[in-house]
């Protein structure tokens, strides 16, 4: 499915302002509430997307590291009497600390993953009341759909009244 150059453009210009006014709980409202329900379906799938969150991210890491830390622990018991074997996991074990000590000074990392977490945040502000303001659009047009549909069937019943009345 294509879309035109400047479909592409109100888009990113609607998600620009989006962005800007996710702080905002009643802005943002408001203009969710403005949008069609095409817009506000492809603003929910934009923001939705795959992003991942920082904890997560830390977590995988974390538990990645104990399993790597256990196991050269197991190997260096196991094969603690080979001179190679042992100075290659000492190495290794160096090479670890080293890694947690730069973590430390390098404060750049740390600040990338709270911006992209607070931007992260914002997203899920504008899904949520997307999804919100969805619900409540789609059971508008459920109710809509039922009433037109009830009315038909009254319509029916009492064509077919009518018609019983006749033959009597």
């Amino acid at each position: 499915m294509k879309a035109s150059k400047t479909e592409l453009d109100n888009f990113t210009k609607l998600l620009v302002g989006l962005i800007e006014q996710a702080d905002n709980v009643e802005a943002i409202c408001y203009a969710l509430n403005r949008l069609t329900l095409t817009e506000l379906e492809k603003v929910k799938t934009y923001f939705s997307g795959s992003g991942t969150r920082v904890v997560f991210i830390r977590q995988s890491e974390i538990i990645i590291g104990t399993f790597v830390s256990g196991m050269m622990i197991f190997i260096y018991n196991m094969y603690q009497t080979n001179f190679f074997m042992s100075t290659f996991l000492e190495l290794l074990f160096v090479y670890c600390l080293l890694s947690i000590i730069r973590l430390f000074f390098a404060r750049k990392p740390i600040h990338q993953h709270v911006k992209l977490a607070y931007n992260r945040a914002k997203f899920d502000r504008i899904v949520s009341l997307a999804d919100i303001i969805l619900n409540s659009r789609y059971e508008k047009e459920l109710q809509n759909t039922v009433d037109k549909f009830a009315s038909t069937d009254n319509l029916e019943r009492k064509s077919q009244e009518a018609h019983f009345l006749e033959n009597i």
